[in-house]
């Protein structure tokens, strides 16, 4: 087992990993938490971060998962469907979504831009 280093307390600026597309025109950055000068600053972090951008009038695929998972909405207006239940959102909006439940977005007539942040339970 390697060790962790210890953290060093000290900021670091964060880098996104290349964005990907997928077939819908979502668009999404992961942030790279696993990044050396992120380790060494802060350590293994729980969680992982991504933004993502949803086309006007696009939607995300059905998506399911066993990680826990928040999206705080940073632009755009839509709504997020997660299991039986439907969500207006907007701009500052932050939506639970629980592992295990089909959740997607879908933009409004503007696209929608989303922080996602998730957690294995």
């Amino acid at each position: 087992m390697t060790a962790q280093p210890t953290p060093s307390g000290r900021s670091v600026l964060l880098r996104f990993l290349p964005p990907e597309t997928d077939e819908t025109g979502t668009f999404g950055r992961d942030a790279d938490l696993d990044a050396a000068e992120v380790l060494t600053a802060v350590g293994r972090l729980p969680v992982n971060l991504a933004v993502f951008t949803v086309p006007a009038g696009s939607a995300t695929p059905p998506d399911s998962h066993q990680s826990h998972e928040m999206w705080l909405v940073q632009s755009g207006h839509g709504r997020v469907r997660c299991g039986d239940r439907e969500h207006v959102v907007g701009p500052g909006a932050l939506v639970a979504l629980p592992g295990g439940e089909v959740h997607r977005l879908h933009a409004g007539p503007e696209e929608m831009t989303v922080v996602s942040l998730w957690w294995q339970p």
